[in-house]
């Protein structure tokens, strides 16, 4: 066989070659002529060769011994271990900056295959050297090169896929650029993995496990779930670790909205696969505390797989969604972020007005944000108000979020790289911290920064906030100026410290909820929901005995660490013989066990159908303990006899529930509490006020009301019973005008304790 024509490095190297300090460390031994077939020693030796020469960054010693090995390689051309050695040597200058040695890599990869063509490593390494060669001309030069160097990566692609080829058993190269590909995240280098995985699929290497698991990978994240589900889905029929296999192929169907992949998903969390652990905890990192991610690693097996039900569970439950709805939903918007807003690079540097600081080495901050909270509402940017370069300003886009529980808004701007978003305070932070400053502190309206002016009217929709700023000035543009940036301080941090997804309704449904705790069952507080629908909201079906009225109330509520400790999901069906009135309301009742006491978030969703719905804004209920040391009052129930709503504690007593909290002057309303914690036969002291006002700003916590004037007040002596103690009264309504009330009862024990509680109420003719 002919040889081929030497590398130019060669043929211009004198014959009396220099001789150089070697590299410490640098392995030049195992030169020998090579056997019949590349045996193993000679593949360790080529290894032990790069893990030496990745170990130093230092360029002239590495220089040395390319020239030390030039020499050899004269001496004997027709060495194909020579010619591998040079090329791996190349390779490592040129990821250390000499591009040019790739093409170095590349000759001396192409005299290695024509020497020994059925060498998976010497296509290995022209794959490897194409790849440089590619990456380096797509990447920095533009025009006619990038063409070029697209077809290096090409020919990179069909070298990798050959190593596969001549040898079905090496199948590090292509698990090696896929790995590659998916670290560095660039479509490009991607398309080339894919492209390589693809042409190997039709060789024995192809049912590769490894093969198999990444070619799942880059197919999933070149966006084709199908090719990737075929992918993981063979690799688990082969004999690979099965673990990792269930966990990609439940991230993947997870990710298309499968929600029983949740099931593969905790079966292979339940395993203590390092991979899976590792890969679990980094999908994690965007939404769970640094509290949580710990608790997460101190958990091991079927233990961990538990810890994650109840990370999800809750949150399926507290946003009236299905099973598994919610780990669905992070997985979409993961894979989402992945692809819109990846980091290219993990060295992140920090302006003054850049508070926040993800810690994140895969996404941007916009990505933080999207894992959390989906899709936004709306988005807006701003790019300048001319053409001068004094009137631009950095890439920046505003997120607005409409949510049941508030709406936010966040603002992003990139500075030292258009492919990393940070977030910042304040809008006027996109103009920088020295304008943003001057804004604040420098003046009283917009005409010290007309660009100012320009940037807010591309967000004057987002929120008043910013419609105040332009129409305002003087002392009053200065403070609303202050205003929204304490706005954009606490969105901030609700948008990185919470997480959201709420259910959707296209029709809304109109209606209220009420939610007290009054009563137990054995040690459990009892939480009652009462609502009411319109009639307008509802379409009734006809049936033989008359219009079927179907209303689903779902309810869940958790303690402060997040446990579900109470939730119920159940559809009432009411017959009527007549429509009901669009003003009138169709009502009911479902009472509860809670597992625990306390201070309990909770929410309602009303539903007809899939169409017609509505979630209400999260809420606090106070359930008393069935039993006390201090003195607790229960929620406050009023009801009036003429309410169909009832909640009988013992075959002896009514309780009588309005959701609707509006009463007739001509009707008594009926009250019912609880007393928790009261020193049997002691005298007690009750006071009953109402007050005008509807006391919205009332609170438990700080025994405050902001209701007006008092226009009842009633106050009695009772004594503790021995047993669970009760109170019923009657309030004439007579004498209050149509308005909104607050009643207050407070309940005095001789030692001094006491407790209050607020409910209020409606009154109309």
């Amino acid at each position: 066989m002919p040889l081929p024509a030497a590398h130019p490095a060669i043929a211009s190297t004198p014959v009396a070659w220099l001789r150089a300090l070697l590299v410490p460390g640098l392995l030049v031994a195992g030169l020998a002529a090579p056997a019949a077939a590349q045996d193993p020693d000679q593949r360790a030796s080529l290894e032990a060769f790069r893990d030496s020469v990745a170990a130093t960054v230092d360029t002239i010693g590495l220089m040395a011994l390319e020239d030390e090995l030039i020499a050899a390689a004269k001496a004997d051309r027709s060495n194909p271990m020579r010619h591998l050695r040079l090329g791996f040597l190349a390779l490592r200058l040129g990821d250390l900056g000499g591009s040019g040695h790739y093409d170095d890599a590349a000759s001396e990869f192409q005299w290695a295959i024509d020497l020994r063509p059925d060498w998976p490593y010497a296509w290995y390494g022209m794959g490897l050297a194409e790849f440089g060669i590619g990456d380096s001309q797509v990447t920095v030069v533009a025009g006619l090169k990038t063409m070029f160097g697209k077809d290096a990566l090409a020919r990179s692609a069909a070298a990798f896929a050959k190593t596969a080829e001549v040898d079905p058993s090496f199948v590090r190269g292509l698990v090696e650029l896929s790995n590659t590909a998916l670290r560095q995240r660039v479509n490009i280098k991607l398309d080339v993995a894919l492209d390589a995985l693809r042409r190997a699929a039709t060789t024995p290497a192809g049912n590769n496990p490894q093969v198999l698991l990444a070619r799942g990978r880059v197919e999933r994240d070149v966006g084709s779930p199908d090719s990737a589900i075929a992918a993981f889905t063979r690799y688990l029929q082969g004999d690979g670790p099965k673990a990792i296999g269930q966990l990609e192929l439940a991230r993947t169907l997870l990710w298309q909205g499968d929600r029983a992949a949740a099931t593969g998903y905790y079966l292979a969390a339940a395993s203590d696969d390092s991979a899976v652990v590792a890969i679990i905890r980094n999908d994690l990192f965007p939404i769970a505390s640094d509290s949580m991610l710990a608790d997460y690693d101190s958990k091991r097996g079927i233990y961990r797989a538990a810890w994650l039900e109840e990370f999800w569970g809750p949150r399926d439950d507290m946003g009236m969604g299905t099973a598994g709805d919610r780990l669905a939903e992070h997985y979409r918007r993961w894979f989402y972020a992945r692809r819109n807003f990846a980091l290219v690079t993990v060295s992140r540097h920090y302006k003054i007005e850049e508070r926040f600081k993800s810690g994140s080495q895969d996404f941007d901050d916009r990505g933080i944000i999207y894992v959390r909270h989906g899709e936004p509402t709306s988005r807006a940017t701003f790019s300048g108000s001319g053409n001068r370069i004094d009137d631009r300003v950095e890439p920046n886009i505003s997120w607005f979020y409409v949510r049941t529980d508030g709406n936010m808004y966040f603002h992003f701007v990139a500075r030292e790289d258009v492919q990393d978003f940070r977030l910042v305070e304040s809008l006027f932070d996109v103009l920088g911290y020295q304008r943003a400053l001057a804004l604040q502190t420098g003046g009283d309206n917009l005409d010290i920064d007309p660009m100012a002016k320009d940037l807010l009217v591309s967000r004057q929709d987002f929120a008043p906030i910013y419609q105040r700023i332009l129409n305002t000035s003087g002392t009053g543009f200065q403070r609303a100026v202050s205003d929204e940036r304490q706005l954009g301080r606490s969105y901030l941090a609700r948008g990185v410290t919470t997480d959201t997804h709420e259910k959707h309704f296209p029709i809304d449904l109109d209606g209220s909820c009420q939610v007290l705790a009054v009563g137990s069952q054995g040690e459990r507080p009892l939480l009652h929901i009462g609502c009411a629908v319109r009639g307008k909201s509802l379409v009734p079906q006809q049936l033989p005995e008359g219009l079927l009225y179907t209303v689903r109330l779902r309810f869940a509520a958790a303690d402060l660490s997040g446990r579900v400790v109470a939730s119920v999901d159940t559809t009432r069906r009411f017959i009527a013989s007549h429509p009901v009135p669009d003003n009138e309301y169709v009502v009911g009742l479902v009472t509860v066990p809670a597992q625990a006491a306390g201070v309990l978030d909770y929410r309602v969703m009303l539903a007809e159908g899939d169409s017609v719905g509505h979630v209400f804004p999260m809420d606090v209920v106070v359930a008393p303990p069935a039993q006390s040391a201090r003195l607790t009052l229960s929620d406050l129930v009023l009801g009036n006899r003429n309410h169909k709503l009832v909640w009988r504690p013992t075959p002896a007593d009514t309780v009588y529930f309005s959701p609707l909290g509006t009463f007739h002057r001509n009707e008594p309303l009926e009250l019912y509490y609880e007393i928790v914690g009261a020193d049997p036969f002691e005298s007690h002291t009750t006071t009953l006020v109402v007050r005008k006002g509807a006391g919205a700003g009332a609170s438990f916590m700080t025994g405050q009301s902001s209701a007006g004037s008092s226009q009842i007040t009633l106050k009695f002596e009772e004594q503790a019973p021995r047993g669970p103690w009760t109170a019923q009264r009657s309030v004439s309504l007579e004498k209050l005008k149509p308005g909104n009330y607050t009643l207050e009862i407070t309940v005095t024990a001789a030692n001094g304790m006491k407790d209050v509680r607020r409910r209020s109420f409606r009154v109309v003719n």
